[in-house]
């Protein structure tokens, strides 16, 4: 049987090991590294919510290139992107802006978009995890 986008997310997330077999995050932040490249930060957000992003700085301040908020479901050994961040395009986007509504589109095109990050990160970047801290 196929996998879904979601399921694959959820897999990548554990080949990284951001988190367990369970679903959990190993830890309330994790920095990956790879040679050359815009270190990775994970950051627990909520028990079931959390955020990756690669940051750099213009003018003094810190800015999303890009960050996203992924919600995690470990019942269902599932992630979906809830929100990506662009600061140097000036771009933010929310998949459930608000209760009862949500953009389909966007919801497929973040998924894709976050599952192709991952798998690049994995599979040609060779990021590491070099930092993990726990609450």
């Amino acid at each position: 049987m196929r996998r879904t986008v979601y399921e694959i997310i959820f897999a990548r997330f554990q080949q990284m090991r951001i988190i367990d077999e369970s679903g959990e995050m190993q830890a309330d932040y994790m920095k990956f590294v790879s040679s050359g490249l815009m270190p990775l930060n994970v950051d627990k957000l909520t028990s079931d919510t959390i955020a990756l992003a690669h940051n750099g700085k213009q003018n003094g301040d810190v800015m999303a290139d890009p960050d996203m908020e992924v919600r995690i479901y470990p019942e269902l050994k599932m992630a979906e992107a809830l929100t990506f961040r662009n600061d140097y395009m000036g771009i933010y986007q929310e998949v459930y802006p608000e209760p009862g509504k949500y953009y389909p589109k966007l919801k497929k095109e973040l998924n894709y978009f976050l599952n192709n990050w991952l798998k690049t990160m994995i599979d040609i970047q060779g990021y590491r995890l070099t930092v993990e801290e726990r609450e």
